[in-house]
């Protein structure tokens, strides 16, 4: 398997440019399937971070209780209800994210956007924890599949225990990606992308101070967004990832201390980071 450094160089060749006479709708209409009466922040971080990462419409998909909470926080979002038809929330989306903060028992609308989204779908969170439920519709899915697991869940879709996956992160990444045919974001320290193809792109950005909840909702909605700007996913995907990072690396050299980086702080710094590196 080929490891690639991704870039600063490669983030600005890929970063797509605005066409000044573009409208909301070019830029990617974003569907997050994400909280619970218990998680509300899951939504809300997941949702805040693909508006500030140029999503052209975010739409959120979650309880009635969680909708107000997300409102407040992101008033740029819409909202349906879960009890809702799924397919007409999906209806026009480019790309979807589902999982984070939805809890262990919605594994069904999981396997109905598996069979059913024919656009970028990216799972995460409680949303990965049945995955290998679903092997075979993943196997005979076409549309791109981005998952987004940390050492314990990629542990848990593998079979394995969690000190072979840190002993092993490249080879599981990109066995597990070739494997089922989709993107495999495999988080912690140097972050992995492995493609389809088994190719792995290492994140070099990012601190310790991402060690901490609402970290991995934040780059679901990174990801997320970057995929309805790009034309590809593998470079949306690597770039978000970089991004992420980036922009809690920005934080610690403004001063931040490292323990009080939070995943509120990373969607603040998203705007400045991207003009640090691209304008």
């Amino acid at each position: 398997m080929s490891e690639i450094i991704w870039t600063e160089s490669q983030v600005i060749e890929h970063w797509p440019k605005r066409d000044p006479a573009s409208h909301k709708g070019d830029h990617g209409k974003a569907g997050i399937i994400a909280g619970s009466e218990t998680m509300p922040g899951a939504a809300a971080l997941c949702a805040a971070a693909a508006v500030q990462s140029g999503a052209g419409l975010t739409s959120v998909n979650t309880v009635r209780s969680v909708i107000p909470v997300v409102a407040a926080y992101v008033p740029e979002s819409t909202f349906y209800h879960r009890d809702d038809d799924l397919n007409e929330f999906l209806d026009g989306k480019d790309a979807v994210a589902a999982g984070p903060g939805i809890g262990r028992l919605s594994d069904d609308v999981i396997e109905d956007l598996i069979a059913n989204f024919e656009g970028p779908l990216v799972i995460d969170a409680d949303g990965l924890y049945h995955l290998n439920r679903h092997e075979v519709m993943i196997r005979k899915r076409t549309a791109p599949l981005i998952i987004t697991p940390h050492t314990g869940e990629m542990a848990r879709i593998l079979g394995k225990d969690i000190e072979y996956v840190n002993a092993n992160r490249s080879k599981a990444a990109g066995n597990l990606a070739a494997d089922y045919g989709i993107f495999v974001v495999l988080k912690g320290q140097n972050t992995i992308v492995a493609d389809p193809d088994g190719a792995l792109w290492i994140n070099p950005t990012g601190n310790a101070g991402l060690a901490k909840g609402g970290s991995g909702d934040v780059l679901t909605g990174m990801i997320l967004a970057f995929l309805g700007r790009y034309k590809a996913v593998q470079p949306a995907v690597s770039s978000a990832v970089y991004m992420h990072g980036y922009a809690a690396d920005c934080l610690v050299k403004q001063g931040e201390a490292i323990e009080s980086v939070t995943a509120s702080k990373v969607i603040q710094s998203i705007s400045a980071s991207f003009s640090n590196l691209i304008n």
